[in-house]
């Protein structure tokens, strides 16, 4: 797909591009997940690994190396959605301002306010399966009782976080953006000749 045309191409390509960073991602985002809550646990259950490497270790070791992989679907899920929620949807919304404000595609402003667009869809679709998806790395408990314990909250249950979330997101997601125009606009593409 040398060029992706409408959305469903835009949004095949970012799933596909988040599946693949998952499988790389996640044995990372265990460990660093388990230490994140390792304080709120009792000290007979926390994990107290030293850092990433020694976490690693010792999951493998203790636990196996599939354990690595634990809540490896909706890792999956989580990387592909939260890429088609930023890139996919930066692009789309990119050229719909670009379309309603009449301005041109390096304009500074327009990178602004769609990366700020694309971060402000994504946390929404992505914080539920967040939520689960930290329940099932910290708590070896199946999918059903990990979404009837997120659900005890009601319906916010699932989007318990959120203005943390997008406090997290939304600058992180303009930088990136901001950072890749910028870049693209100084130095452009290169072109590679297939000849």
């Amino acid at each position: 797909m040398d060029d992706p045309i409408d959305f469903l191409d835009k949004v095949f390509v970012a799933a596909l591009a988040g599946c693949v960073a998952g499988v790389v991602g996640i044995p990372m985002e265990l460990v660093n997940t388990r230490m994140q809550v390792n304080r709120a646990l009792p000290k007979e259950k926390r994990w107290n690994y030293r850092n990433l490497f020694d976490g690693l270790y010792r999951v493998t070791r203790d636990e196996g190396w599939t354990k690595l992989y634990s809540g490896c679907h909706l890792s999956f899920l989580r990387s592909s959605l939260i890429t088609v929620g930023q890139n996919a949807a930066y692009d789309q919304a990119k050229e719909i301002y670009m379309e309603i404000f009449k301005m041109k595609h390096d304009n500074t402003l327009l990178h602004l306010i769609s990366s700020a667009t694309a971060a402000c869809m994504c946390g929404p679709i992505i914080k539920p399966i967040e939520n689960l998806r930290t329940l099932k790395m910290v708590h070896s408990r199946g999918f059903y009782k990990a979404f009837a314990y997120m659900m005890r909250f009601g319906l916010r249950g699932p989007f318990r976080g959120m203005v943390p979330y997008l406090l997290r997101m939304v600058p992180n997601t303009v930088v990136t953006f901001l950072s890749f125009e910028q870049l693209r606009v100084h130095f452009g593409y290169y072109e590679i000749d297939d000849s």
